[in-house]
């Protein structure tokens, strides 16, 4: 599988941690040396300098042909013109916008982007479907809905707070695949351990969120 990862910057990071593989072609493209530098350093993966809504900077990446390029440029209108110019022009299978202004979901999704993400808007929906304001976590969802990343916060009152992977029996129907810890990112191993203020992206079912959730939300 061929990714192209342009612009963003603790986002691009992480993504490029969590999808590297040996089954999996990761290009990355950023208008920032100061960014690509630390990807490199990082991730030892390397980054084509450049703007990815320029031709020339997907050419000079080969672009071409990717199973899925995602735009993570802080601007709206940069990630659509890159995914325009990646689906037109270099044949992207799928493309996926990031977006600040959650209008844009529905207007970029009209306009032939296969998948548009704004926080806001997640958010938004979250408070919707959502019984209070307490059962709020950010979801991300895949597969058309059968599988869910849940972004969660650890508060320093929930029981895995201040405790190895190890030693709190998460569950085995999920799997903590990265965790935020500014300005790092962490993929983790059983004698990672959890801190309040982290911020945990948990894969799992989609009909296993409420058990996700229950279990991190656990107080001592």
């Amino acid at each position: 599988m061929k990714i192209v990862i342009a612009g963003g910057s603790y986002g691009a990071e992480y993504i490029v941690s969590m999808l590297k593989g040996k089954d999996t072609e990761i290009v990355v493209i950023n208008p920032s040396k100061e960014v690509a530098s630390t990807i490199l350093k990082r991730q030892k993966t390397p980054v084509y300098v450049g703007s990815p809504w320029r031709r020339y900077a997907l050419e000079e990446a080969n672009a071409y042909d990717a199973d899925a390029f995602i735009a993570l440029s802080s601007k709206d209108t940069d990630n659509y013109a890159s995914c325009l110019l990646a689906k037109k022009v270099f044949n992207a299978k799928k493309c996926v916008c990031v977006v600040s202004n959650p209008k844009n979901v529905a207007i970029y999704t009209s306009l032939g982007i296969d998948s548009v993400i704004s926080s806001s808007y997640l958010l938004g929906q979250t408070i919707k479907n959502e019984s209070s304001v307490e059962d709020m976590f950010k979801t991300l969802s895949f597969e058309n809905g059968k599988i869910i990343m849940i972004e969660a916060a650890v508060l320093s009152k929930y029981k895995i707070a201040n405790k190895m992977l190890k030693d709190i029996r998460f569950p085995s129907y999920a799997s903590i695949c990265c965790i935020e810890r500014f300005p790092d990112v962490i993929i983790p191993k059983g004698d990672t351990f959890i801190y309040p203020k982290d911020k945990l992206f948990i894969i799992c079912k989609t009909s296993d969120q409420k058990r996700v959730m229950s279990f991190i939300r656990q107080e001592e």
